[in-house]
């Protein structure tokens, strides 16, 4: 039988919380004991919260929120990462040498056994990613 653990935390869509969505993350996977992958998956973290900063429609105050959700049993660890953005899709590029950006989704589809993105029609969108571990 496997052991499911659930997390969610939300963060103010500004630079400063990248950083923290990673350290939630990792604080989460090392509670649970299922680190297996941790570099990988907080890699991800960061590239999608990057994303989730970047491209989030701000709200009528100016600004706007993240959302991380975290899932993991014996053998999968499951990122989400959602914002407000409905209209932006995440897709792989491949960027030319000389490009700064555009290898956010690139990096998370080389580390993560899958990935993907559910729309929530008018209200946003969640980007997903999932990883084969095992606990500590």
């Amino acid at each position: 039988m496997h052991k499911q653990e659930h997390a969610e935390h939300s963060f103010t869509a500004v630079p400063e919380s990248i950083a923290a969505a990673r350290a939630f993350t990792e604080q989460t996977l090392e509670a649970w004991r299922v680190t297996g992958r941790m570099d990988d998956v907080r890699l991800c973290v960061s590239e999608l919260a990057s994303n989730a900063v970047n491209h989030g429609t701000p709200t009528e105050d100016g600004g706007h929120v993240f959302h991380v959700r975290i899932d993991a049993d014996d053998t999968l660890i499951r990122v989400e990462v959602e914002d407000d953005d409905p209209l932006s899709t995440p897709r792989v590029r491949q960027p030319a040498e000389g490009d700064t950006g555009g290898r956010g989704m690139l990096i998370v589809e080389s580390l993560s056994a899958a990935w993907g993105y559910e729309s929530h029609d008018a209200d946003g969108k969640a980007v997903w990613t999932e990883f084969f571990t095992s606990r500590a």
